[in-house]
């Protein structure tokens, strides 16, 4: 599966983060972020799986099947939340 701007763009909505929350979390600039998103720039395929990883490690879920597919796991992401909150903080990075 290639991660594509429009993943990242749907897995922030549904984590409720902005572009510039998430550069921080993977460190990366904001305009990277915001390039991927908009289709002006394909990141390093390096900074792509800092993306994806670190979206999957608060409970995304992608997919290309019939389409883009994002979804949030509920489990995962609550034990992200639990994690992050005994560690202190809710970036966690």
């Amino acid at each position: 599966m290639k991660l594509t701007g429009a993943h990242v763009a749907a897995a922030r909505e549904l984590l409720r983060l902005n572009q510039g929350e998430l550069a921080k979390i993977v460190g990366v600039g904001l305009h990277t972020i915001v390039r991927f998103e908009t289709g002006s720039s394909e990141p390093y395929e390096s900074t792509r799986a800092k993306i994806q990883a670190e979206l999957e490690r608060r409970g995304i879920e992608f997919s290309n099947g019939e389409g883009i597919g994002v979804r949030l796991n509920s489990k995962k992401a609550a034990e992200f939340a639990r994690q992050s909150t005994q560690r202190g903080n809710g970036t966690d990075q």
